[in-house]
């Protein structure tokens, strides 16, 4: 009797642990094609002149530049865009890869890779006045550290099999 109780108990865990582990893959798949999109629409949204003065208003806010700078700093935003586009790229490889196949290495991997681009960017935007950065890059990296971490369990349930 017993060991049939807890069969029953390891299937269950084992439907929510999969259903917690599918949710928290969907989640990074989402944020990781979000960047694609955007990375590749950056630099179309910053040729339109609403979108693009609003980008260097915000990261250039309190200096005045004149229209030439005004002009490279559109570009520079814009050039940025398959930067973003590329990460998304990397990291959604990089999830199915660990979703197929969970390693220790590709889990620390997709962890650090999220906290060296947090901490350097938007230290550095702090550096250079861009307030909303810490707001924008926290939303970003807390969205994604959250389901990695717990994404870990896969590494004890691999172990478990």
């Amino acid at each position: 009797m017993f060991p049939i109780k807890l069969q029953r108990f390891n299937l269950i865990y084992r439907q929510s642990f999969d259903h917690q582990m599918s949710t928290n893959h969907r989640i990074i798949q989402i944020i990781a094609i979000a960047h694609i999109i955007l990375g590749i629409a950056l630099p179309f949204l910053g040729k339109i002149d609403f979108i693009g003065n609003l980008l260097v208003e915000e990261i250039f806010s309190g200096i005045e530049l004149s229209e030439t700078a005004h002009t490279q700093a559109a570009y520079i935003i814009s050039l940025f865009g398959p930067t973003v586009a590329s990460w998304g790229i990397l990291l959604l490889v990089l999830e199915n890869s660990f979703y197929a196949e969970p390693t220790k290495e590709k889990w620390l991997g997709l962890f650090a890779a999220v906290l060296v681009w947090y901490i350097g960017d938007t230290s550095y935007s702090l550096m250079h006045g861009v307030q909303a950065a810490l707001i924008l890059n926290s939303v970003v990296a807390i969205s994604l550290l959250i389901p990695i971490w717990l994404n870990r369990n896969i590494l004890k349930g691999k172990r478990n099999q």
